[in-house]
């Protein structure tokens, strides 16, 4: 191999190995759901952003059985024993509590109803094209509160669903 073809050789190798690093990294964050309310409720939501969405995973164990609602609350702040210091809904837009997945108006903060099953647990996943990780204040999730409450969001009450206490808490952090 002449000395041309070596060189070439070894550029071009390293710009395969670098440029796929290059390009932009995919945005992370997640928030550890930790108990309250005197609940056993413990979990984790992943929110990976991509493109012009960030889908949100959730997964709750030593819940109890049944429907459970869950929201973004405007203060990443679960001091309180009742996760009470995470204030109200994340509400940047100020529109009337709703249904993400209707045809009215809602929170940025509010995202579904979580069914977890006779075992405790539970999962569910959200899209939303409302939501970014580290951008806008408006739209960026990091710093806010995943709060599952004990019981379904009716999506009609205001200015929260009427779900009731808030059995488990996490903030929002972003990790990448």
């Amino acid at each position: 191999m002449t000395p041309f073809r070596k060189i070439f050789v070894l550029v071009f190798t390293l710009l395969t190995l670098t440029l796929p690093s290059c390009g932009p990294k995919k945005k992370i964050a997640k928030a550890m759901i930790q108990s309250a309310s005197g609940s056993s409720l413990t979990g984790e939501a992943t929110f990976e952003e991509s493109g012009d969405e960030v889908k949100m995973t959730l997964t709750v164990k030593g819940a109890t059985p049944g429907t459970h609602a869950v929201h973004l609350h405007e203060n990443g702040d679960c001091s309180a024993s009742d996760a009470t210091s995470a204030g109200g809904h994340w509400n940047p837009t100020h529109e009337s509590h709703g249904k993400r997945a209707g045809d009215g108006a809602f929170h940025s903060g509010d995202i579904a109803n979580l069914e977890v099953g006779a075992d405790g647990t539970g999962k569910i996943e959200v899209s939303a094209s409302d939501w970014t990780i580290g951008g806008a204040p408006e739209t960026d999730v990091i710093g806010k509160a995943v709060i599952i409450h004990a019981s379904a969001d009716d999506f009609v009450s205001q200015p929260s669903g009427n779900a009731g206490a808030r059995e488990g808490c996490g903030v929002v952090s972003q990790t990448e």
